[in-house]
């Protein structure tokens, strides 16, 4: 007994659309699909006639293979395919195997001979274009539709032409479907395409330039990407082209899925980005200086090629991290430019800035100047991306390290002497006492000689480096030594120098001597400003601005206070009312305070004298990669 073969189910179509059939023909169509089946002849449809077709799920196309053309044949195939989804056949002639062949070739699902045999032809074309929509994953709907129904209001919203390429059993390529971008216009490819081999529709060498590629993708039998030019009404467009070879279910490569897009905007902005970039490298390597560019979130460090040959380094010898690139610096100084780096991050400072060390290749020192700021903010409003500047500082810093010695040696040379006149004085009065006449030469003297020696001291001072290395300092003993060295001056002025802190424990980052220099030079002022007998008062607290700690400090002295011309010259070196004075004390009070993150401000009391005000930062974080300031 023979296997039973399942049947296939046979639903008439409800609407045929017929072209090429003679009147005998169409006849024939109309007994064979009984119950109002409606046939229409669209031999001679047109462009326009296509808008108005609105197949059903349940409609078919037949075409009368005897009377159309291959060129003609191939053009209504491409636009069936692309407005609808309808299962299209063919009627040949019963020994027309070439013809058979030819058709089943530009995409047909199937071919029939009389009209006996049409319903199961039909039964079986629905069932292949079923299975080829499931295999290329397109699901027609249930009102049924074409391509471009399925896909309305998807498509125009795209960036790319998505277009599907039939490939003949021969071999040949043409334009099944083509679905262009949103106001794309004619553009690379246009709907008029469809049933049209390439070589047909595009330029002399845009044609087979495609053709090339649609081959080689079906010679690798996977993906193929690729971007090239085209010219597009005149102008050279570059593309990127992704195509698909698809098999059927007989294992054939008979269709290519393509998607392609117009860069040609981003290869400009490319272009234009490289050429700005290449601007900017060649103006940095001009004023020596490089960028960098520190990403919060990810951790990562850019640096530009400036940055490494300033060091003589490859980019591989240094991560892109940013403890790499701190690595690469001083020791002495590493604490300084995290410490300035956190006051930006933290917000007490506007930008960050500082000068240190890099160690090269070969194991040498450069000086540079860093500057940077906060260019970015993540969604809580912390920082997330900073970005700067380094500059090679190197011979400026030996310029100043030559010219501090230059001071140097000038102070020692000038010291020497004038310890030699204080020798010479005391001998003087040693040998003639208090006699009248001697006396006020020897008081001259010895004034000159102590401005002198204080001038010298000063200008050592002054001219020291500005790398701090910051390190915990407890504030209170640091202001009762500071206090200590002024006792000689507070018993000369018969005077009291009296210090209230409120916060006994407080510590700081600081460089110890230096800013010991500084309160001992206020405390001095306020003493020597103060009528005798008058006491010093010293406050120290912490303050919160705008969410930051600070370390306050406030000098009073019950003298005369700043006169208004004196208040705005005060910080100018070598200006001073002060008999005696060199005028450079205050100048170096306010680069100390600064160089620490802090600020300095002169004020009169309402009560009458001078108040001078420094705010020194109490941050959270000592480094941002140190953990929270130490406990004492």
């Amino acid at each position: 007994m023979p296997p039973l073969v399942p049947q296939l189910p046979v639903h008439p179509p409800e609407r045929i659309f017929a072209a090429g059939f003679a009147a005998s023909g169409l006849t024939q169509l109309t007994r064979a699909f009984p119950g109002g089946v409606a046939t229409i002849d669209v031999s001679n449809i047109e462009e326009t006639d296509f808008r108005a077709l609105q197949p059903g799920s349940q409609d078919v196309f037949i075409l009368d293979g005897d009377s159309f053309q291959e060129e003609r044949t191939r053009w209504l195939q491409g636009r069936l395919a692309q407005v609808s989804a309808l299962p299209t056949l063919v009627r040949v002639s019963r020994n027309d195997a070439v013809g058979l062949h030819r058709f089943l070739r530009l995409g047909f699902d199937e071919t029939y001979w009389t009209v006996k045999e049409l319903p199961l032809a039909v039964a079986r074309a629905s069932a292949r274009r079923a299975a080829a929509h499931a295999e290329m994953g397109l699901h027609p709907t249930a009102s049924g539709g074409g391509v471009a129904g399925r896909f309305e209001g998807l498509f125009p919203n795209l960036y790319d032409w998505i277009y599907v390429i039939n490939v003949a059993e021969d071999g040949a390529f043409t334009f099944e479907t083509v679905n262009p971008p949103l106001g794309a216009g004619s553009g690379f490819l246009n709907p008029d395409f469809c049933g049209r081999r390439p070589e047909d529709c595009l330029s002399k060498v845009s044609g087979p330039l495609l053709c090339s590629h649609f081959a080689a993708a079906l010679a690798a039998g996977r993906p193929l990407q690729f971007e090239e030019e085209h010219s597009v009404d005149g102008r050279p467009r570059s593309f990127r082209t992704t195509l698909t070879p698809i098999r059927n279910k007989w294992g054939r490569l008979h269709r290519i899925a393509a998607i392609s897009r117009d860069i040609t905007a981003l290869k400009e902005a490319q272009a234009a980005l490289w050429a700005s970039e290449e601007r900017l490298n060649l103006a940095l390597e001009g004023t020596q200086q490089s960028l960098w560019d520190w990403d919060l979130t990810s951790g990562a460090v850019f640096r530009s090629p400036r940055w490494f040959s300033m060091l003589d380094r490859e980019p591989a010898e240094v991560g892109p991290t940013l403890l790499a690139g701190l690595e690469q610096i001083h020791p002495d100084d590493r604490a300084q430019a995290e410490g300035a780096m956190n006051a930006h991050l933290e917000g007490r400072q506007a930008r960050f800035q500082a000068e240190y060390r890099l160690q090269t290749r070969m194991g040498d020192w450069i000086w540079v100047f860093d500057a940077g700021k906060v260019v970015a903010w993540d969604a809580e409003g912390q920082p997330s991306r900073v970005a700067g500047m380094c500059t090679d500082i190197t011979e400026r810093r030996r310029a100043e390290e030559s010219l501090r010695a230059l001071v140097g040696g000038v102070v020692h040379e000038i010291r020497n002497p004038v310890y030699g006149i204080f020798i010479n004085l005391d001998a003087l009065e040693a040998t003639f006492g208090e006699e009248p006449r001697y006396r006020p030469f020897v008081f001259a003297l010895r004034e000159s000689a102590e401005r002198i020696a204080s001038l010298m001291n000063d200008l050592k001072d002054y001219g020291e480096p500005r790398t701090l290395n910051p390190e915990p300092c407890h504030v209170l003993s640091l202001l009762q030594e500071s206090a200590r060295a002024c006792e000689g001056l507070v018993a000369e002025r018969a005077s009291a120098l009296r210090l209230d802190i409120e916060e006994s424990q407080l510590v700081l980052p600081m460089n110890a001597r230096r800013m010991h220099q500084v309160f001992r030079n206020l405390f001095e002022n306020a003493l020597q400003h103060s009528p005798m007998g008058k006491e010093v008062f010293v406050a120290g607290r912490r303050e919160q601005v705008e969410g930051h700690e600070w370390g306050v400090f406030t000098v009073e002295d019950q003298g005369p206070g700043f006169a208004p011309d004196a208040m705005s010259r005060a910080f100018e070196p070598f200006f001073t009312r002060r008999k005696g004075g060199t005028g450079l004390g205050l100048s170096i009070v306010k680069r100390v305070v600064e160089e620490h993150g802090g600020t300095i401000e002169l004020a009169n009391r309402a009560a009458g004298g001078a108040i001078i005000t420094v705010k020194l930062p109490a941050p959270r974080h000592w480094g941002f990669l140190l953990k929270e300031a130490p406990d004492v």
